[in-house]
């Protein structure tokens, strides 16, 4: 019986030819290590994260769901850790976080296995905040004369920006600039004063707060009465300062009385006042007490009048 052989040089070229093929289905598909039940994917957790809303002005609560992360090839996720970005963290599946200034946060949540390896997901937060000025006033009231300190640094802008100009307006004819800034007040009055902030996009903003400068407790001077008339007593004075919440008037009866009682209020800009329906040939003491907007008081000397 006769075999058909190859020739010699038909079997080499066959070698090389197999042994190529070889190599090239080792990079194509890598090696193979056979394992009962193992499908080749890794022991890890995957972190999938979900974050809604994405952004707003502040202050913005946002709610974080990291439920869809999973862990294949028999682990289990064992916890869940959340990093907001803004130093806040929480724990958990899900979690929620409210953001109270301006920035573009990082916020990270990391899985943990049960076999401790760790996996971890990402999302941007866009927080925006409008250029808002603040103003903290000390002291906000007091007697002349009285220096006031005046804090914007307070104030703030969104984080793409910053604050480039800080000005002032006393309320008394003078103005001032920077964060923090300090004023005397030499006369009496309630002053509006105004902070305006600008941002370096041009954006501001303008807010005031009250101050009360109190003039030195003066009571009302040349205080005198008369009864020009039947039953009645006249009252005439001149004030002396600002800043005067009210007046009242007080009396007593006779000549040397120390026991008076309020009987009327008046406006602060009143000079005169008429009493009525007082007995003829009765004596009274009347003085005029001010109270200053501090609630401050004092009272005239008293005068006596006899009612015809």
């Amino acid at each position: 019986m006769t075999r058909n052989r190859l020739p010699r040089q038909h079997s080499r070229v066959l070698r090389a030819l197999a042994l190529v093929l070889t190599a090239a289905l080792a990079v194509l598909v890598g090696p193979v290590t056979p394992a009962s039940g193992d499908i080749g994917f890794p022991a890890v957790p995957f972190a999938q994260m979900s974050a809604s809303p994405l952004g707003g002005v502040a202050p913005v609560n946002v709610s974080f769901d990291g439920r869809a992360s999973l862990c294949l090839e028999g682990c289990t996720i064992a916890s869940y850790t959340w990093d907001f970005g803004d130093g806040a963290t929480a724990s958990g599946p899900t979690a929620a976080h409210t953001y109270t200034r301006s920035g573009l946060f990082n916020a990270t949540l990391t899985v943990t296995a049960t076999n401790g390896s760790t996996g971890t997901a990402q999302t941007l937060v866009n927080i925006f905040e409008y250029t808002t000025a603040n103003i903290v006033a000390t002291p906000d009231r007091g007697k002349l004369p009285l220096p006031v300190t005046f804090d914007g640094s307070g104030s703030r802008t969104n984080w793409d920006r910053t604050i480039v100009s800080y000005a002032w307006d006393f309320g008394d004819g003078t103005t001032g600039t920077g964060a923090v800034v300090s004023h005397t007040y030499t006369r009496g009055g309630v002053f509006n004063a105004t902070l305006r902030v600008t941002d370096s996009q041009g954006g501001y903003q303008v807010v005031g707060t009250t101050i009360l400068a109190q003039d030195p407790m003066l009571t009302p001077s040349n205080l005198s009465a008369t009864s020009p008339t039947k039953g009645t007593v006249v009252l005439k004075w001149t004030n002396r300062m600002m800043g005067v919440s009210q007046l009242a008037i007080e009396r007593c009866a006779g000549s040397t009385c120390t026991n008076f009682a309020r009987v009327w209020s008046l406006p602060p800009t009143f000079t005169t006042w008429t009493d009525t329906g007082l007995k003829s040939g009765a004596t009274f003491r009347y003085r005029v007490r001010v109270i200053d907007l501090l609630g401050n008081t004092a009272a005239t000397t008293p005068v006596k009048v006899k009612v015809r």
